[in-house]
């Protein structure tokens, strides 16, 4: 299934540069780049000497000053902890959060993860992708605005919660970035699977807003919009906001 991403543009502020002290493991192009995210989610900082800090501020701002029991706090403290665990196994450049408490008191997190593959010596490409996930049933293959081919992927699955099991939406999204032998992937994953809608928006217009800063220039020089879509037709489409990514 194939898709042009021909949505109306809009114009963009200056991109915000994103403080973070990158995991030395973290796979990440010796290039800057800039990507539209969500600015209102917590960054999980990966680097040993700065996540356990980190995460007790993300549950202080999510609580703040709140009375919940120990265990509901201990629980969200604990999931930033397996993010923080994934993230460095798994070599993720860059964790995004958005913390959640269901009615029930179990942890219902979104989290969005930005990982870079490369193909050195070759250039990147979609033939890994459509090798990976070209016959499942959910994958699309789209185009950028610029033109870029990526594909997306939208899987439902049950997962182990403590002596539950719940239901986990997960939406990728794989770009071979032109010109480059490197590879972005974006994953979201929730168990707040009524969300698909939003998620799926929300990664197709961020993988479809990646581009250099000469990308960046050349489009303010020919006086037209920074390739990044509109939200879908709906009011509960997710914020995002254009940022540069440093080496």
């Amino acid at each position: 299934m194939s898709t042009d991403e021909s949505t109306p543009q809009t114009d963009q502020t200056e991109a915000r540069p994103l403080s973070v002290q990158w995991h030395p493991d973290a796979l990440r192009p010796p290039f800057e780049w800039i990507v539209q995210l969500p600015p209102d989610w917590a960054v999980i900082e990966t680097h040993p000497t700065r996540w356990k800090r980190q995460n007790e501020r993300i549950v202080d701002d999510f609580f703040d000053g709140r009375r919940v029991p120990s265990k509901v706090r201990n629980a969200l403290l604990r999931s930033l902890g397996d993010a923080v665990a994934t993230a460095q196994q798994k070599k993720v450049l860059l964790t995004l959060v958005k913390p959640a408490i269901d009615e029930d008191g179990r942890v219902s997190n979104i989290a969005m993860n930005l990982i870079f593959s490369s193909s050195s010596p070759r250039l990147a490409s979609m033939a890994p992708v459509k090798r990976a996930f070209g016959s499942t049933e959910t994958y699309v293959e789209r185009t950028t605005p610029s033109g870029s081919a990526y594909g997306t992927v939208t899987v439902r699955k049950k997962q182990r919660d403590g002596a539950e099991t719940r239901e986990v939406l997960s939406v990728q999204g794989f770009l071979p970035m032109a010109g480059t032998t490197w590879t972005l992937a974006v994953g979201v994953t929730t168990p707040q699977v009524d969300l698909e809608k939003q998620l799926v928006d929300m990664v197709i217009r961020c993988v479809s807003s990646v581009r250099t800063p000469s990308d960046h220039t050349a489009a303010a020089t020919q006086e037209s919009a920074s390739p990044s879509l509109e939200p879908l037709d709906f009011d509960e489409a997710i914020a995002l906001v254009d940022h540069v990514i440093g080496t």
